[in-house]
């Protein structure tokens, strides 16, 4: 309550200032129809609409994140057709169409922002809770395209792609200060600055803090003695987090970077550690640099050159007692740069073509593992290497309302001893104006990343030849969409997933042995009006096989998901209101067990109404104090139950 008050006494002396209006978001009061016209970045690179994308492209504006009040990138992914998040009390996962794997820290599918790969080079590794870069106050957009995304990017975008594209100076036209507070003792502000100049600079600045004590006791019915403090693991879920971000762009330069510093205790004695033992902590830090020059050549030809230059580091410390008490220090640090060139022309009639080249090379991949009292080094590995992609698409206009788009992606990577050749092929036919029929199919794999490849020999003190993961995509569907409003979608996929890294259960190393079959189909409806009034509901159905074991229903896959999202201006739109439903189906634990189906509410009031400039959000999460409960693969347990209802206050000023 204290920090509350304080909170209001910071904002207030701004707020009766009254300086400058309200900021003015891209994107964010817009019709089906404009949405199914915005050029997405992800889906070919092309600057395609979404209803001629060769995918099955999801949308999510900063508009919608205002109205349901997602805290995070993990929560704005949990409300997307076909996506499910799970967490660790460490980490947030993503799961897509019901594949999700323990450990995998989201390495199959590969995260951007503004078209820039954020997986960083060491596990690979997609970052979407308060790990992640941006905060989601500087998102204009987020875009999700499921299946193997070969052609244009290979390697992570085994599962999907996820592309986050963020907020121009304009959007804010002026100087913010944002706070809030929450449930279990949580804080958050952040300082922005964004303007567009007479010169057609546009500039973006912004600066953010979270903190959360979490929750005081966590009780864990595997550690109920009085040894372990009766399986109440005690301050154990604190969590803090900085973010820098910026981003400048004047003619055809754009120059971006940004940063993000994140601690967590580890409440879950993870990998054997010592229970309630506040030593247990993981710590992450990753930024990136990015400078990109795009010009238009002529009316039909485009080029685009970019450089970047980004860094991962990660640092834990787990007590154990096995054989004597001693901390074990696991450090990893990876930097890497490079650069893409790409070419874009439609001087060929009825073809539109695509060009590009890419290069990164992996300057450091250490990982280094040591105890102390008495020192000794349990890892120490650094590789490098080279990465170089050649990719070409050509979308072809066989008919007025047909097109084939056909693209083929060669790729070189020093973590693999042959190179990797993998197409993407699509048929787009638009027999009426308002309907879309698409038939797709695309490959691609994922190389074993650095943790897998010192994997064995960091347990086994062996180094046999991993060899890459493979994937396989085809998709039907059809989308309809009318001029009141209304968007209908449906789709049938089927993923063929071979090769994929786990334990061989004869020699327990870490082998190409895993083979999964993926069958479902997805529907999604949506209606806007022109009041704001917004409803949107999807289904997934989806049976993930693990076809190295006979064809069984495989771990952590739920069959069903289905969610609803509802959104209505209240008292002549001085309040907008946001109810989200999230359900998951049952999920098959890691020791053939079963975590049962959940079911979660949330519900945001929004207004901007109540002084010039200053915009006031509440959010109840887990609205009716669900204690569901979330898969872990531990030897001790296999379920973990997560936070009931909480509450969060937000304020923010602009001027």
């Amino acid at each position: 309550m204290r920090a509350l008050i304080a909170l209001g006494m910071l904002l207030m002396p701004l707020a009766t200032a009254q300086a400058a209006g309200k900021a003015s978001e891209d994107l964010t009061e817009l019709s089906i129809e404009q949405l199914l016209n915005v050029e997405i970045i992800s889906a070919s690179r092309l600057g395609q609409k979404a209803s001629q994308a060769p995918s099955s492209v999801s949308i999510l504006t900063a508009n919608d994140i205002r109205t349901f009040g997602w805290r995070t990138l993990a929560d704005a992914l949990n409300s997307m057709r076909g996506l499910f998040t799970s967490n660790d009390r460490n980490y947030s996962f993503v799961g897509v169409r019901g594949f999700i794997q323990s450990g995998d820290y989201n390495s199959r599918v590969l995260f951007m922002i503004d078209g820039q790969r954020m997986n960083e080079n060491i596990f690979d590794s997609g970052n979407i809770g308060q790990e992640f870069m941006l905060d989601m106050d500087l998102v204009e957009r987020i875009e999700f395209i499921p299946g193997s995304g070969s052609t244009i990017y290979g390697a992570n975008a085994f599962l999907g792609l996820i592309n986050v594209v963020t907020k121009k100076g304009k959007a804010l036209n002026g100087a913010q200060i944002a706070g809030e507070v929450g449930s279990f003792d949580t804080y958050k502000g952040r300082v922005s600055y964004g303007k567009q100049f007479d010169n057609g600079a546009d500039v973006l600045v912004s600066a953010s803090h979270f903190d959360t004590q979490g929750v005081e006791d966590l009780y864990f019915p595997a550690f109920d003695d009085p040894s372990t403090n009766n399986g109440i693991a005690h301050n154990m879920d604190t969590e803090r987090a900085d973010r820098l971000f910026g981003r400048m762009q004047f003619e055809e330069f754009t120059l971006s970077g940004g940063f993000v510093d994140r601690y967590k205790r580890v409440p879950t004695a993870a990998f054997g550690a010592v229970f309630n033992d506040p030593t247990s902590h993981t710590y992450d830090r990753q930024f990136f640099t990015n400078l990109k020059y795009q010009k238009a050549l002529s009316a039909k030809t485009s080029f685009m050159a970019k450089g970047f230059y980004q860094g991962y580091d990660y640092m834990a410390e787990d007590p154990f007692n096995d054989a004597g008490n001693y901390v074990y220090h696991d450090q990893t640090s990876g930097r890497w740069w490079g650069g893409e060139a790409q070419l874009t022309t439609s001087v060929f009639d009825g073809h539109r073509l695509l060009f590009g080249l890419e290069y990164q090379y992996d300057q450091t991949q250490r990982q280094f593992g040591y105890v102390t009292d008495p020192y000794q080094i349990y890892q120490d590995s650094d590789l490098s290497g080279h990465r170089v992609e050649l990719y070409a698409q050509d979308d072809i206009q066989l008919l007025d309302n047909l097109v084939f788009s056909a693209g083929l992606r060669l790729d070189q990577t020093h973590m693999l001893k042959r190179l990797q050749l993998n197409p993407r092929l699509g048929l787009i036919w638009n027999p009426l104006e308002n309907t879309t029929f698409k038939l797709l199919y695309s490959s691609t794999f994922r190389a074993p990343h650095a943790w897998n490849l010192d994997y064995n020999n960091y347990y086994y003190g062996v180094s046999p030849e991993l060899r890459e993961e493979q994937i396989r995509s085809y998709e039907a569907i059809a989308e309809w969409h009318s001029n009141a409003g209304l968007k209908l979608l449906v789709s049938l996929f089927y993923n063929d997933i071979t090769e994929l890294l786990k334990a061989n259960p004869d020699t327990a190393l870490l082998d190409n042995v895993g083979k999964y079959h993926a069958y479902g189909a997805e529907w999604e409806a949506e209606k806007r009006w022109d009041s704001g009034r917004m409803f949107k509901a999807s289904y997934t159905y989806s049976l993930f096989t693990n076809e190295a074991r006979q064809g069984v229903w495989a771990y952590g896959s739920p069959q069903n998901i289905f969610k609803l999202h509802y959104a209505e201006p209240l008292f002549d739109d001085f309040v907008r209101l946001g109810i989200e439903n999230i359900y998951i189906g049952d999920r098959k634990t890691f020791q053939s067990g079963k975590a049962d189906a959940y079911n979660l509410v949330n519900l945001n009031l929004s207004t901007d109404r109540l002084m010039r400039g200053l915009d006031v959000s509440f959010g109840v999460y887990n609205l009716f104090d669900s204690h569901y409960e979330m898969l872990i693969n531990s030897d001790r347990f296999d379920l973990l139950q997560m936070n009931g209802r909480e509450f969060r206050l937000k304020l923010q000023l602009t001027f």
